[in-house]
C-alpha cells in the first residue's frame, strides 16, 4: 500500500458514494461516533460487500474467512473478547514470531491498528473481512455462540434481489398488524439517515433546530 487513503475518498473515488453521501456519512460519524463504512451500510449509501471488494481491489488487502478454516484457540486468546469487541477485530493467525495478521473491516485504520500493537505487543498485519462476519466471528471464537454464515457467493446473489418490502401469506385466524422485522428494521433506516441530513443541515448552518421543531410542529397543526 504505496498511499494512504481514507476509506471516504476511496470509496467516492470507486463511485460507490458521491459527495452528498460522504458529507452526510461523516457528520453522522462526528454527532454519534462509528466506523465511518459501516455508518455508510446503515445508511444505505453503499453495501457491505461491494466497500469489501473495493478496499480490497483499491488498496490489495486480501479478503480472508474466518469460519473455513476455524481460527486457532491459541491465535484468539492473543487478544481478548473485551478488545476484540471494542475495536470490532479478529486475530486471525501469527504470521511469524512477532506479526499477527488482523481481521479488520476498515484495513486503512491506523489508530485501531496501533492500540492493537500495543495490547498485543505485535507487529500487525491487516486483512479484510466484513463488518457482520467479524461481528458473527466474536460470537463464535469468544461467546462460543453458534454461528452459521452463508457463503459469499450466496450473499452477492441474494443482495441482488433483497429489497424493503416483503411478501407476507396471511394465516387465518392470526392477527398481522405488527409491523415485520425487515420493516420495522427499513423504518429505523429511515430515522437514521434522516438523522444524518438534520445534523450535516444544521452543521452547514442552512437551519437551526429550533426551526426543524417548529416545522415539525406546524405540519402536525396541518399549517
Amino acid at each position: 500500500m504505496a498511499e494512504r487513503k481514507k476509506l471516504g475518498t476511496i470509496l467516492k473515488e470507486a463511485g460507490l458514494i458521491d459527495d452528498y453521501q460522504l458529507a452526510a456519512a461523516l457528520s453522522h460519524q462526528h454527532t454519534w461516533g462509528g466506523k465511518l463504512g459501516s455508518i455508510i451500510v446503515e445508511l444505505e449509501f453503499a453495501r457491505e460487500e461491494d466497500i469489501a471488494r473495493v478496499i480490497s481491489e483499491t488498496m490489495g488487502v486480501p479478503y480472508v474467512n474466518l469460519f473455513e478454516p476455524e481460527i486457532s484457540p491459541d491465535v484468539i486468546k492473543l487478544l481478548k473478547a473485551d478488545m476484540a469487541k471494542k475495536f470490532d477485530v479478529i486475530p486471525v493467525r501469527k504470521e511469524s514470531a512477532n506479526t499477527l495478521v488482523l481481521a479488520m473491516s476498515d484495513p486503512l485504520d491506523i489508530q485501531t491498528m496501533d492500540n492493537i500493537r500495543f495490547i498485543t505487543g505485535l507487529n500487525i498485519k491487516p486483512v479484510l473481512s466484513m463488518a457482520t462476519e467479524i461481528k458473527d466471528a466474536i460470537r463464535k471464537y469468544y461467546d462460543g455462540e453458534t454461528v452459521i454464515r452463508k457463503d459469499a457467493a450466496w450473499f452477492r446473489d441474494t443482495a441482488k434481489l433483497s429489497t424493503h418490502m416483503e411478501i407476507v401469506r396471511e394465516v387465518p385466524g392470526i392477527a398481522t398488524t405488527e409491523p415485520t422485522q425487515q420493516a420495522q428494521q427499513a423504518i429505523a433506516n429511515q430515522k437514521i439517515v434522516l438523522e444524518a441530513l438534520i445534523a450535516l443541515l444544521v452543521e452547514k448552518d442552512f437551519i437551526t433546530r429550533g426551526e426543524i421543531a417548529k416545522f415539525i410542529e406546524q405540519k402536525k397543526l396541518g399549517l
